[in-house]
């Protein structure tokens, strides 16, 4: 195998594998996974459509709605009207919402802080230098490969 692609099989390996101990740390009440998609997307953006959920997800919107319908019943989101189309409505994220997002992220992030402190300062600052580098090619537009 290519180191390239070696590194990036690994890489997808450890973002998985990231994943997943993550996803331990969740309570029983914790938002379940598409739950948390909509309440992440609704708190990096702001008030939204469902279509626009829908979409910014890739998925369909009768998909989007059964989540809504849940994170309604929790109270994790509120429902108000489109300011410009009455046909609309518009999603945000409630004070309950951001709390339970809030937990959630204080929980992976103490447990990764702190498995990140017990590295050696070189392991540590290795890890960093390896974040820059994958941050730099994230934040470039994908650049799909071309068909044989």
């Amino acid at each position: 195998m290519h180191d390239a692609e070696n590194a990036a099989a690994r890489l997808r390996g450890v973002f998985r594998n990231l994943k997943r101990r993550a996803e331990l740390l969740k309570e029983k009440d914790a938002p379940s996974q598409s739950e948390q998609m909509v309440m992440v997307w609704l708190d990096d953006r702001g008030a939204m459509t469902p279509r626009a959920l829908a979409d910014a997800q890739n998925v369909r919107p009768q998909t989007v709605q059964q989540t809504l319908d849940a994170l309604e019943r929790r109270k994790f989101i509120t429902r108000a009207d489109h300011p410009t189309d009455r046909r609309q409505i518009l999603i945000s994220l409630s004070a309950a919402g951001r709390k339970a997002l809030a937990k959630g992220r204080a929980a992976r992030q103490a447990w990764l802080a702190g498995e990140l402190g017990k590295l050696p300062a070189r392991e540590l600052k290795t890890v960093t230098d390896a974040l820059g580098i994958i941050e730099r090619f994230l934040n470039k537009p994908i650049e799909l490969p071309k068909s044989k």
